[in-house]
């Protein structure tokens, strides 16, 4: 979909949590990542809860980047987590394993997107949660 995922998102290695967008539309939207050692929030083999829910949260980075980047043509902005509800994580997805989540758009109102997400190893689904993200200014 785009050339390189650091065209969508304000993060910069080491915290990038998502290797690549593989779906958008004005609703809904799709990230993939390969769980590695040397990532900062690999323990014992394990992506960590917390990288867990960054990754949820720089997928729906990389759905607002595309939407700012190719719909509106405005620069990337930097988003928040406001809110984690009803997080539900049945697993951690293991080392070399590809995680895909999904994001689907609940609510907008003004610039605080509400959305459910699920995560998934294949057919397997790992984590499901709500999250609220407000959108910022464009960083400097």
């Amino acid at each position: 979909m785009v050339d390189s995922i650091l065209e969508l998102l304000p993060q910069r290695p080491p915290f990038v949590m998502v290797d690549q967008l593989t779906d958008y539309s004005d609703t809904q939207s799709s990230c993939c990542l390969t769980v590695r050692a040397d990532n900062v929030f690999c323990e014992k083999g394990e992506l960590a809860a917390a990288g867990l829910i960054e990754h949820i949260a720089q997928t729906c980075a990389a759905r607002l980047g595309y939407y700012n980047k190719y719909v509106l043509k405005t620069g990337i902005r930097l988003g928040f987590i406001g809110e984690v509800k009803n997080l539900n994580i049945l697993r951690l997805p293991r080392e070399g394993e590809r995680i895909e989540t999904t994001v689907t758009v609940v609510q907008e109102i003004f610039d605080v997107t509400l959305v459910s997400a699920e995560v998934r190893v294949g057919t397997e689904v790992i984590a499901t949660t709500n999250l609220k993200i407000a959108q910022g200014e464009s960083p400097s």
